[in-house]
């Protein structure tokens, strides 16, 4: 029973490691995915910015998490509902937008 354990441990381990070697690194996922963009797109520097947002592995951060309102949308909603000539109205929408989390 223990050698069939240190069998697997062995199998495991050296499968791990070559998963490991098989792989290519994020950082030449990025360089290939920055060659084959700037082919396509071109060698400028607006294809170059439009490369690098394209295959830059940044998580984008999520909008409306929870179903909660954004800070912009409350302001615009806040800002409507006041009178065009009320300028306390809006100076209390605004304080209330710098406030927002």
């Amino acid at each position: 029973m223990s050698h069939r354990l240190l069998f697997i441990a062995i199998l495991s381990i050296f499968t791990l490691s070559l998963s490991n070697f098989s792989t290519p690194s994020k950082a030449a996922n990025v360089i290939q995915c920055m060659k084959a963009c700037i082919k396509h797109e071109g060698n400028t520097a607006t294809a170059k910015s439009t490369c690098k947002l394209r295959c830059s592995d940044l998580a984008v951060p999520a909008i409306n998490v929870e179903n909660k309102p954004s800070c912009m949308s409350v302001f615009k909603k806040c800002n409507r509902s006041c009178n065009r000539k009320e300028k306390t109205c809006r100076r209390d929408c605004k304080e209330a937008l710098m406030e927002c989390k």
